[in-house]
């Protein structure tokens, strides 16, 4: 994130909160690689996600109930279907 200068909003917006901001002085070279380095770990998950042979196996008007079902599968503490990726 840049460097970016202080502003005040205009009255009448975002009630309940600071009218003035301080400068900001971005993100750090270390917090720039942190951020880099977990965004492409979200995209290297979100592809093993969608490219999993699991979606093969379901009808495209099952996908979204084996979707939900998928989203609770750690609520439910069984494990079943679960890998690392």
């Amino acid at each position: 994130m840049e460097p970016m200068d202080a502003w005040e909003r205009p009255d009448g917006y975002w009630l309940g909160t600071s009218p003035s901001y301080p400068d900001s002085p971005g993100w750090s070279e270390q917090e720039q690689k942190e951020v880099a380095a977990l965004r492409e770990r979200e995209r290297e998950l979100a592809s093993a996600i969608v490219t999993h042979p699991f979606w093969s196996e379901v009808a495209g008007p099952g996908r979204p109930d084996a979707r939900s079902q998928l989203k609770h599968t750690l609520e439910r503490g069984d494990g079943e279907g679960q890998e690392a990726a």
